[in-house]
């Protein structure tokens, strides 16, 4: 009998470890957790992944609340190997909506790396529904500026086309007490801020590209709390998901129920869906002259938006008396140059196709290309920074003769102080239709992990053609820099910051071309 039990064991044993050594992990096979009715998904990995553990909970508090509202919502938390290589999204054209939620940008990147990115963006630009809650607004962004520093990670989304800032410490101080608050928004809601980004308070510059749906209040400057942006990506600084008494506090029933309604709304907005959303305690009057949420206009409160942001050239743009849609009747399209029989550059040709200068009928400019045209060209031999301006709280550039590509002359950042930046920037002529070419020599002395080295142009906000921080790009030599440019641009800048005095950033032969 005791043989017998022993060899019953023996067997069970032999099967468990066969079942365990068979069953192949979900790290190997890779499944994609995305059904074909799921129509919501959400990155939800924590730790390292980025996802703040309470945005996750957040998120999926609100989604819960959503779906018992309407239960034909079936949403999926992905971890970074569904988003980078398990799952295509664009493959299940049931997903409506996709959230990057809060926690930390610089972790979002680093974890979804180039794979993410691609997956995410191609996503995007297929047209369907995007939310990008704080640090999954920073995420989308170019890059941006936190506590005052600047970031430029290499996988950001670039979805977003400006450069952004927080914490707001005029609100809370992320690094600080209190790192939260209740605030409230321009549309009449309260809402957690929890250091989420906006453009123009300190580092930024605006109009912020795309629809600000609401600004903060409590603070001046009419700074975006809640963009939509190209017809699909939400973007909120503020947490409308956030769940009462879930890791903060501040937060009312009644104010988190009005939010959940406005997310839902908007959601539904941004991605063409029309999944049920309860009323709003107070719904929106039409006739008021105040545009409210679920009105695109109201009355006079146009939003911001003008004939030109309709895509006519003049005219005066009014709002429909159901506040649902503008008229665009009294908005004017002016007929192109060329195509407007008169011959605007001189040159005895009119409109196309007869004007060289012109490439189709809707060209706006007559004029004959004559190849790159120098607006802009300064090799310091004169001996200063005239034309330049000086800011910044580190020790000024200045004009220098301790080395230079060419001549005698350079301009020179030495020991600016440590966390002191010394910007020097100039602005461009308005005078190019086409493309600039934006070129410069550079040499970077003793910089290191501590130091920062940027140069930017001004487009609405300031745009990074080049940041390096890590000393990798110290050189003998000066190394020359080129990059094309908007014509929109209107002011270029070079930045140093460096602390001991053998640290000294050089620029020469700076040059801005019409090509």
């Amino acid at each position: 009998m005791k043989t017998k039990y022993l060899l019953i064991i023996f067997l069970a044993l032999v099967t468990i470890s066969i079942v365990f050594v068979t069953a192949t992990p979900r790290w190997k096979t890779n499944p994609c957790p995305i059904n074909s009715d799921t129509n919501i998904v959400f990155y939800g990995e924590t730790g390292f992944g980025g996802v703040g553990t309470l945005s996750r909970s957040w998120v999926i508090h609100f989604l819960n609340w959503w779906e018992q509202q309407n239960p034909s919502i079936n949403y999926v938390e992905l971890d970074s190997g569904d988003i980078k290589s398990d799952c295509n999204l664009n493959d299940y054209p049931n997903i409506k909506v996709y959230i990057q939620p809060g926690g930390d940008a610089y972790k979002m990147q680093n974890k979804l790396d180039s794979a993410g990115r691609t997956a995410i963006t191609n996503y995007i630009n297929s047209g369907k529904g995007y939310l990008g809650v704080c640090a999954g607004f920073y995420y989308t962004a170019n890059d941006y500026y936190w506590q005052g520093k600047y970031y430029n990670w290499p996988e950001m989304l670039d979805y977003y086309p400006a450069t952004v800032e927080g914490s707001i410490t005029d609100i809370a101080d992320y690094e600080g007490n209190p790192d939260h608050k209740l605030t409230p928004l321009s549309n009449g809601f309260n809402a957690i801020y929890y250091g989420g980004p906006t453009i123009g308070w300190r580092d930024t510059q605006g109009p912020a590209p795309g629809e600000t749906l609401a600004t903060f209040s409590e603070i001046s400057g009419d700074l975006p709390a809640i963009i939509k942006y190209n017809g699909n990506a939400l973007l909120t600084s503020v947490h409308l998901e956030a769940f009462e008494n879930d890791g903060i506090d501040g937060l009312s029933t009644t104010d988190r129920v009005e939010n959940y309604k406005l997310l839902a709304n908007l959601l539904n907005e941004v991605s063409g869906t029309n999944f049920n959303v309860p009323p709003y305690t107070n719904p929106p009057v039409c006739g008021n002259n105040q545009k409210e949420v679920g009105e695109v206009c109201d009355g006079t409160d146009l939003g911001g938006q003008t004939c030109q942001t309709q895509g006519f050239d003049d005219g005066t743009l009014s709002c429909l008396s159901d506040c649902l849609g503008f008229d665009t009747s009294a908005c004017i399209t002016l007929p192109k140059q060329c195509n407007d029989n008169i011959d605007n550059d001189g040159d005895n040709l009119t409109d196309y196709p007869a004007d060289l200068g012109c490439d189709s009928p809707l060209d706006e400019d007559e004029t004959d290309y004559t190849g790159p045209v120098e607006l802009l060209s300064d090799s310091f031999e004169d001996g200063n920074l005239v034309g330049w301006s000086l800011s910044g709280t580190g020790t000024p550039w200045t004009a220098s003769t301790d080395t230079a590509y060419e001549g005698s002359w350079s301009a020179r950042a030495k020991k600016t102080g440590v966390s002191q930046d010394s910007f020097m920037e100039i602005s461009i002529p308005d005078s190019c239709s086409n493309t600039l070419k934006f070129e410069y020599y550079r040499k970077l002395v003793g910089l290191d992990v501590a130091d920062d080295f940027e140069v930017q142009y001004l487009d609405s906000s300031w745009i990074s053609v080049e940041h390096l921080g890590s000393g990798s790009e110290n050189n003998a030599n000066f190394l020359f820099k080129s990059f094309t440019i908007p014509n929109t641009a209107t002011k270029v800048r070079f930045k140093c910051e460096c602390g001991a005095v053998s640290e000294k950033c050089y620029i020469d032969n700076v040059k801005i071309t019409c090509e």
